[in-house]
């Protein structure tokens, strides 16, 4: 089998980018509840229908992001707890090895 390094800090900067991510997604839902939230400019069959098809599309587009959003922070999640982990059992091999030694 091969060796390996992990070097900590390079996974902690992935999971901050993940959470860069997960910003940007939470930023861009916000901006976009506006979609779901579009007033007529005037009451007409024509514009009730378009504006009932536009809210419906910003609504869905909001669930989709809220969802990405989620699993992206179940992703961040996973990877703290796995790169904690990690820090852990390496810091337990480093120990035992020096008293190996």
């Amino acid at each position: 089998m091969g060796d390996f390094e992990v070097i900590i800090e390079t996974l902690d900067e992935v999971v901050g980018r993940h959470g860069k991510v997960r910003d940007d997604l939470t930023a861009a839902n916000r901006q976009s509840r506006l979609l779901a939230r579009i007033e007529p400019p005037m009451r007409d069959p024509a514009t009730d229908s378009f504006i009932t098809a536009a809210c419906q599309a910003g609504r869905t587009h909001l669930d989709s992001v809220s969802r990405i959003e989620q699993e992206l922070q179940t992703r961040i999640e996973e990877l703290k707890a796995s790169v904690d982990q990690y820090a852990k059992t390496e810091q337990a091999n480093h120990r035992r090895m020096a008293v190996d030694d």
